[in-house]
């Protein structure tokens, strides 16, 4: 064995059994060294032809490696999950009942991480999370109504989110479009509280979930939600105004993919 191959591990020459015909050694780039790719390709070029079973078209050993080893950028695939540490402080003076985060890609908010807690004012609470995702949409709901949301939110590069009462109260922004994830707010324009939403598919038997959880919709409060982007898009929203729901009214086959919002509308009586 010549002295270039000398070097490679004795784990690169497993392989060898099971070399495709006709492989080459990968390209080096002038003044990097070369990946492990590279230099299993070059310790394979070295065995004869007769010696490789044949499978014409298919990438060198040494390139299936890098494939499996590099993103396309070429940083390597373990370095992509890390642990993200999110952290959320109440600058209001209301108690927070709600707090929700998931990646910006992600169909459904996913659960109330408070759970049995609240956030209090002035306090402040941190969640850690592994995965490959920096950029997360946040939704916090509070006491009295109101709905506080930051969407895109890199907690890579800042980790806390200070909750402020004026943003929280802001007046609200167009609902970005993304690929795969339909992002759509409910407004509440009735004079009753709104206890239980629900927003499923349209003519399901079965309704999904409650979405508020503890959280309840004051007169004019408004929920921010998202369902998956794909095929009709079309919902039933149904908003039940007692937690028994025994008071609703159904808005049937609602397309949130082309109309971002939707108004429960006041109604003329308490049965209406």
């Amino acid at each position: 064995m010549n002295r270039q191959t000398s070097r490679l591990p004795l784990a690169a020459f497993a392989f060898v059994a099971l070399l495709p015909s006709g492989i080459a050694a990968a390209q080096s780039v002038p003044g990097l060294p070369p990946s492990i790719g590279q230099e299993i390709d070059r310790a394979l070029s070295q065995v004869p032809d007769a010696d490789r079973r044949a499978a014409p078209g298919r990438p060198t050993v040494g390139q299936d490696i890098d494939q499996l080893l590099h993103r396309p950028n070429g940083q390597a695939t373990a370095l992509r999950s890390r642990q993200v540490s999110l952290a959320f402080e109440n600058k209001t003076e209301v108690k927070a009942l709600v707090i929700q985060f998931t990646p910006s890609g992600a169909t459904s908010w996913g659960p109330n991480r408070l759970a049995r807690e609240t956030l209090n004012p002035g306090a402040w609470m941190r969640w850690r999370a592994n995965g490959t995702d920096c950029r997360y949409d946040v939704r916090v709901t509070f006491a009295l109504g109101q709905e506080f949301v930051r969407l895109d939110h890199d907690f890579c590069a800042q980790e806390k989110i200070e909750i402020k009462a004026e943003e929280a109260s802001a007046e609200r922004a167009a609902l970005p479009a993304r690929d795969g994830v339909a992002l759509f707010r409910v407004v509440n324009r009735t004079d009753q509280r709104v206890a239980v939403l629900r927003v499923s598919p349209a003519g399901a038997r079965r309704p999904q979930g409650d979405l508020l959880g503890i959280w309840m919709m004051e007169p004019g409060d408004v929920y921010t939600g998202r369902v998956p982007r794909g095929g009709a898009c079309l919902f039933d929203l149904r908003a039940g105004f007692d937690p028994e729901e025994t008071d609703t009214v159904t808005l049937a086959r609602q397309n949130l993919c082309e109309t971002p919002e939707i108004v429960i509308p006041a109604r003329r009586s308490a049965g209406g």
